[in-house]
């Protein structure tokens, strides 16, 4: 089995799922956290019309409620964890 095959049919699907469902989670709790309640977040595999999107596809509105939509939220629990585990490193090797 040559090394592409493995890591296109294992490998990739378990980052992604790593990526897209741990991020969301970590960013479920993140999220309303850094904005002070005043933005929340959509369910995981929720579908928002384009029309309705805002700003590259990261939002949208309900009334007046701003909601992030899922790839945003995992993109915030990653840069989340990305963030926490970066100041974890620097901390241990810097002192």
């Amino acid at each position: 089995m040559p090394a592409s095959f493995i890591a296109e049919l294992i490998l990739q699907p378990v980052f992604e799922f790593v990526f897209y469902v741990g991020g969301y989670y970590v960013g479920r709790l993140i999220v309303p956290v850094i904005s002070v309640g005043r933005w929340k977040y959509d369910r995981l595999l929720r579908e928002v019309p384009k029309k309705k999107l805002k700003w590259s596809g990261t939002y949208h509105l309900r009334g007046r409620q701003i909601y992030l939509t899922s790839e945003a939220t995992a993109g915030v629990g990653v840069l989340f964890v990305v963030a926490v585990g970066g100041l974890l490193l620097l901390w241990r090797y810097a002192f």
